[in-house]
């Protein structure tokens, strides 16, 4: 930012003071600021970021907004403290004051102001963990998973952020549990082994251990076997940074379960980081131990979705250079657009690729990709184009295409071009502007006034939410 900027949950801007406190009041002007908030960010950051957020009271000018944890605190500081800013000033008062109150647990809230660690502070923990002697492990770590080579999008940002924030001050629990949860080959894995590879390059004095959960059963099972459940458990429990991938796999397992929850109830007693990966969120693990869940509880979780067009276009830049290989941009973009479900499959397709051509003296073109999705069994994606949305929505309402660019303000295509715009801002990346574009040359408060009037109707018209439900179906 090119001013310094205080952070939100201490800036007031000076205006003639109003006092809001009439609890409907109150409502009415946040769901109009998430409102304002949502036409300003993707769906996914909307989600993560400000669906959790609480209005709780306004007293003596100020603002109480309940948050999960700290660390949204920070988060919301400095990646939307002007879209914040601007939204406050706009819906409640110029002179208003935010205060986060982060709730720990439902008894236990707390007015949180939050210490961003500086250089400085890292350095001093640096000093302090080094002095630390530990017996060194064998962590399990594979050194090319590091933070350096993830690749970052919306999709995984979140997650990124945390497991960084964890790495980088290893004994300062204040993520713990730390869980990152998602479908299989989102990079989960990736993620917690460079934690493991962060701290080990830049404290070598932290013991840390990397073992999926498969790991931490079959060696209990031989610590039974060969009558060592002493030294299984020093191994899992005297460390200082615990990582265990796919906790899924202790469903079932009670008397392995058991034993996990003892470990993780040492470690974290004992004030020790312990980061899990799921693949599925906590609350939908099936057949594990109420002590676990309710300690998993306690942490902050970091869901990573399936990776949306832009991060895998750069994910497939990535693992190309990665190869050592040049693609022409058509070829790299027909990946990413077709190969949708995870980054495990999208390295499949390159490894395939690098093959052909090198092995098969090919060269690489989109035609040599489609003949390898379909060696692979993998349906190319759909598309989704403005032109596409108008198309199936005119089908639909059984209007031309062309009708929705018209300005005519007959209701049987004033509907549908709502709509239509709704969509478009639903399942593109498109400005505002460049859908109103494609809609007759509209500004962009006409198409936000669309998609507006579009997202009330859909609440309590059901044939618009019938002709809605339709169409996306056709376009997905």
């Amino acid at each position: 930012m090119t001013e310094e900027l205080l952070p939100v949950s201490d800036f007031e801007i000076d205006s003639q003071q109003l006092t809001l406190n009439n609890k409907n009041n109150l409502t009415a002007k946040w769901k109009k600021f998430l409102r304002f908030v949502k036409n300003n960010v993707s769906t996914h950051i909307f989600r993560t970021w400000f669906i959790p957020l609480k209005p709780l009271k306004i007293e003596n000018n100020e603002l109480f907004v309940q948050v999960p944890s700290q660390f949204y605190c920070e988060w919301l500081d400095e990646h939307y403290y002007n879209l914040i800013k601007t939204g406050l000033v706009k819906f409640f008062d110029e002179n208003i004051k935010l205060k986060y109150q982060v709730v720990i647990d439902k008894t236990q809230p707390e007015v949180s102001k939050l210490n961003i660690p500086s250089s400085q502070t890292l350095a001093q923990e640096k000093a302090r963990i080094n002095a630390i002697q530990k017996l060194n492990y064998n962590p399990n770590l594979v050194p090319n998973f590091t933070f350096d080579n993830f690749v970052v999008g919306d999709s995984n940002e979140f997650a990124y952020s945390t497991c960084l924030a964890v790495a980088k001050n290893p004994l300062n629990t204040r993520f713990n549990p730390l869980i990152i949860y998602g479908n299989t080959g989102l990079g989960k894995t990736h993620l917690l082994q460079a934690i493991g590879n962060f701290i080990l390059e830049n404290y070598s004095k932290v013991q840390v251990l990397y073992s999926t959960s498969e790991n931490f059963a079959n060696n209990f099972i031989e610590a039974i076997k060969n009558n060592s459940v002493n030294e299984f458990l020093q191994l899992y429990r005297n460390v200082d940074v615990l990582l265990i991938d796919d906790i899924q796999f202790f469903q079932n397992k009670g008397k392995i379960q058991d034993h996990f929850f003892h470990t993780f109830n040492t470690l974290h007693q004992a004030g020790k980081q312990i980061v899990l990966s799921s693949d599925k969120a906590p609350k939908e693990l099936k057949d594990l131990d109420d002590r676990l869940l309710s300690r998993f509880q306690w942490g902050v979780h970091a869901y990573i979705e399936p990776p949306e067009l832009e991060t895998r276009i750069a994910i497939t830049r990535k693992k190309i250079e990665n190869e050592g290989m040049e693609l022409p941009t058509e070829v790299i973009e027909y990946i990413a657009q077709n190969v949708v479900s995870n980054v495990r499959e999208i390295e499949g397709v390159i490894v395939s690729l690098v093959a052909q051509v090198a092995l098969g003296n090919k060269k690489p073109s989109i035609e040599l990709v489609k003949d390898i999705l379909r060696a692979k069994h993998i349906r190319t994606a759909k598309i989704i184009t403005i032109d596409r949305i108008k198309s199936a929505v005119s089908h639909y309402f059984n209007v031309e295409p062309s009708d929705l660019e018209s300005k005519s303000r007959k209701k049987e295509l004033v509907i549908p071009r709502q709509l239509a715009m709704y969509i478009a801002k639903e399942l593109t990346n498109s400005t505002l502007e460049t859908i109103g574009k494609h809609f007759g040359g509209r500004d962009h408060t006409t198409v936000l006034h669309s998609i507006n009037i579009t997202e009330r109707n859909l609440l309590v018209d059901e044939r618009l939410k019938s002709a809605y439900e339709y169409i996306i179906k056709k376009l997905i």
